[in-house]
């Protein structure tokens, strides 16, 4: 009979039930207390109607004007204060991010597709929807990605990172991503409300395969006293012939109030699941996450936060998933400053379940240097069982002075690799039918990937270069230099049973850039390029590309995860239209590829070569692809066609072909009541 391993470090009840009786009376408070609210300042969106529409327009006819708006409509919003940021978004920080209008007129259906926009993000798919998908840089493994939603991590449940393909799009008001040289960290901003108004998002698409879309967001101001907010998201297709079917599918629901103080409670709940079929084991798994939270604007530009949260792991076929369903929780807390001059935030946690740190602490700040640039440092620190393990980097950047500006950075310090536990067989009593004294009993289908304790890993990089900005050209490099002891897994069924490497250096480059073409407002060329001084390893002429067959290795062997050469480049336009800028209009058409890819699985070498095992590779990826979107005042009409050469044998494991091709087409539609 299989049982879960005895978790020693699970927070004890006592610790959270006297916070969660706390809140849940102050939840039934009633609304209104003085402090509570504060006066709605945002402007409106320049999307929506009332303030935009010219009067010639007909569509405004259709629409009462801005100052016949009932008075209910103007109750305002509660706010719940943000954290600050320290490290500004900029290709000289290292730092991406997409707020919601950013997100809407992206190409990405997924969480995998926008971050696959970002220069030297290299996807690992294990199929088309449905399938787990993970994400690296700089041959990051599970011990350097991490994600986090609203400040609080979701848990790695599957192995060693979580799976983005069950991290659904819905509900989002922001993505932020920051791709250091040595990790990264995806951070999620779900929405609230804006104003006083309720907000709807729908969007529905269908296309080839029978893949359907369908994302549903509702936000309303004034629901039972507080806030509510509520999502949909469901992804799903039946696969080249109808023989691969797959789907993701999430749901999200938030409710906030405003206590006494100026303070407010939310709480959250996700599910999120997925259909694999046949392709990986168990078929359909899902996950639910929930916390509780209170925020406090302590003092001017000092912002509190607390909040515990629980993860859970449930299969279908639990007989085939050969760990411990345990679920993780964790209890922090997190303090921002946020001045013109200084940002900071310092978080500090406690995390329950095998396999995780039994506590977490972090520390980010960054400071304008007069009118000359800015300079950030991060510190964190994590306890491993019996182990401590720290890291820190530090970034530096010039303000532009004729269009140049400088930018480096740096960071060392050791990883630790979350890991599941195996189920571990009870011991048959002496005499008990398939063991007796002194045999061994029998082993649990752990696969390769059993993990005895933690695993440990030094890693070092440094990333500088140098950006010119004028009249819309954009152009930016860096050098980039990563060293590590050892290569780890994403530990997710598409790679579990791969095996741990050892390290080295690498050094490479990487390039960004956008040039204009002057002959037509908001057409431009844009593209980025990465490479790195690796061995770029073959399949032999006339093999089977999902098996390749290595050629002799030539230079270093490659990183599991890092492709020689990644790209992506397009021919895009984007622009808005009429005084009242109710036409909106993005077009795109490009490519996007990289070299073969090194997989964590081992076969022998082959006859001349040095002894031991090399690594599998994945062939050469390219897909071409082509986007037009309209937004006709808040309507988005999209159609896209992704690979529509039909490129054959598109893989990021060996074996799990890509679709071929699809089209997709659809609408995004906002609405504000």
């Amino acid at each position: 009979m299989m049982a879960c391993p005895h978790n020693p470090r699970r927070i004890p009840f006592r610790e959270v039930t006297g916070a969660f009786w706390l809140l849940a009376a102050a939840l039934l408070l009633p609304a209104g207390l003085p402090g509570q609210v504060i006066p709605d300042t945002l402007r409106t969106p320049p999307d929506t109607i009332p303030d935009v529409l010219a009067p010639e327009d007909s569509l405004g006819l259709q629409e009462a004007p801005s100052d016949t708006v009932p008075p209910p409509d103007t109750v305002p919003a509660v706010r719940l204060p943000a954290l600050a940021r320290p490290v500004p978004a900029s290709f000289e920080t290292g730092v991406w991010e997409w707020d919601r209008d950013g997100i809407l007129g992206s190409r990405a259906i997924t969480l995998a597709d926008l971050l696959a926009e970002i220069p030297g993000i290299v996807l690992v798919r294990g199929g088309d929807y449905g399938s787990p998908v993970a994400v690296s840089a700089f041959g990051a493994g599970g011990d350097r990605v991490r994600v986090y939603r609203d400040g609080v991590e979701i848990l790695p449940m599957e192995g060693s990172v979580a799976d983005l393909g069950r991290v659904g799009m819905g509900g989002l008001a922001s993505v932020r991503v920051v791709r250091a040289a040595g990790e990264i960290r995806i951070e999620l901003s779900s929405i609230l409300a804006d104003d006083g108004r309720p907000y709807s998002l729908v969007e529905a698409g269908t296309g080839d395969l029978n893949t359907n879309l369908f994302r549903g967001t509702f936000a309303h101001p004034r629901a039972f006293g507080g806030v509510l907010a509520l999502s949909m998201d469901r992804v799903d297709t039946q696969g080249p012939q109808g023989r691969e079917p797959g789907s993701s599918t999430a749901g999200w629901i938030r409710y906030a109030r405003p206590l006494w103080g100026g303070g407010v409670a939310v709480v959250d709940y996700s599910s999120r699941s997925s259909d694999r079929g046949d392709n990986y084991d168990p078929g359909k798994v899902s996950r639910s996450d929930w916390s509780i939270r209170t925020r406090w604007s302590l003092l001017p530009g000092l912002v509190g936060d607390a909040y515990y949260a629980s993860s859970s792991l449930k299969a279908e076929e639990p007989d085939t998933f050969t760990f411990g369903l345990e679920k993780r929780t964790q209890l922090g807390a997190s303090l921002g400053y946020d001045s013109e001059l200084v940002r900071a935030l310092g978080t500090v946690r406690k995390l329950s379940g095998e396999g995780l740190p039994s506590t977490a602490a972090r520390l980010e700040a960054a400071g304008h240097v007069g009118r000359f640039g800015g300079l950030s440092g991060e510190m964190e620190w994590e306890k491993w069982e019996d182990r401590n393990v720290s890291r820190n980097r530090l970034r530096a950047w010039t303000a532009p002075l004729l269009g140049f500006s400088l930018f480096a950075e740096a960071g060392r310090g050791e990883w630790g690799l979350p890991y599941l536990a195996p189920l571990v067989p009870d011991t048959p009593d002496p005499g008990d039918e398939g063991g007796g004294e002194g045999e061994d009993p029998p082993l649990a289908d752990t696969a390769t990937y059993v993990v005895p304790g933690p695993r440990f890993a030094e890693h070092r990089g440094s990333r500088y270069g140098l950006r010119f900005q004028w009249r819309g050209l954009d152009l930016a490099g860096a050098r980039l230099q990563m060293e590590s002891d050892s290569l780890f897994l994403m530990g997710l069924p598409l790679d579990r049973s791969g095996e741990t490497a050892p390290g080295g250096t690498r050094d490479g480059f990487e390039l960004s850039g956008r040039i204009p073409i002057f002959l037509l407002p908001g057409l431009a060329l844009v593209g980025s390029y990465q490479w790195w001084d690796q061995a770029e390893v073959m399949a032999a002429p006339g093999a089977d590309p999902s098996t390749p067959e290595e050629q002799p290795l030539e230079g270093k062997v490659p990183w599991r995860y890092l492709p020689r050469q990644s790209y992506q480049a397009s021919l895009s336009f984007h622009d808005t239209f009429f005084p009242t800028e109710n036409l909106e209009v993005w077009f795109d058409l490009g490519a996007q590829g990289r070299d073969p890819m090194a997989m964590p699985f081992y076969q022998e070498g082959s006859p001349g070569q040095d002894a031991g095992a090399v690594p599998v590779m994945v062939p050469f990826y390219q897909s071409w692809f082509v986007r037009l979107q309209v937004r006709v005042v808040t309507v988005r009409a999209f159609v896209m066609w992704e690979n529509f050469t039909v490129r054959q044998r598109n893989q990021d494991i060996p074996g799990r072909i890509l679709p071929p091709t699809r089209s997709l087409y659809g609408v995004r539609w906002t609405m504000w009541n």
